[in-house]
């Protein structure tokens, strides 16, 4: 397997990534819409907005990243051809600089769970509680997208440091 078929095989689990992502922001928002509409209790109301926002929020994701992935799987091709160790040492630099985003991601996990914990302790209103649902919801769904995301990084980057030495 030469390095661009690693290369390929990165870019196909981010499209796929992405489109679970969007997918889950898509089926939140129904689901958001369904708790508002066919809802007969306070608390099922209450999980309108928290399900509208993190709907938003992550079919925004999924949709960002299906563009500029399938852009960079467009342009990666010929900026291979072109200069491969040049691409190699970008896609390195890539690699790391992204790297920080999956400990904000566990910090922002914790810091939403801690809320959803504190709300649900102090907090008895339907509103609030719907909106430390939507937390840890939200939380919850970022670690699942972000392990098996940090898996993959750390399989390409492998596959760089390999390549490069």
């Amino acid at each position: 397997m030469n390095f661009f078929s690693n290369t390929l095989a990165w870019i196909e689990g981010e499209l796929f990534e992405a489109s679970l992502i969007l997918s889950f922001g898509i089926i939140t928002l129904v689901s958001g819409f369904l708790f508002w509409k066919t809802g007969t209790t306070l608390n099922s109301k209450a999980l309108f907005w928290p399900f509208i926002i993190i709907g938003l929020v992550y079919a925004a994701i999924g949709s960002t990243m299906l563009v500029s992935n399938k852009k960079r799987i467009a342009a990666y091709p010929q900026s291979y051809e072109k200069n491969n160790s040049a691409f190699i040492q970008a896609e390195k630099k890539r690699v790391e600089d992204f790297q920080y985003g999956y400990t904000i991601s566990k910090i922002v996990a914790s810091i939403c769970f801690s809320l959803t914990l504190l709300i649900f302790w102090y907090a008895k209103d339907p509103a609030w509680q719907g909106i430390g649902i939507g937390l840890s919801y939200f939380a919850l769904a970022g670690l699942v997208v972000d392990y098996f995301s940090q898996e993959r990084a750390a399989i390409y980057y492998k596959a760089i440091l390999e390549t490069l030495n």
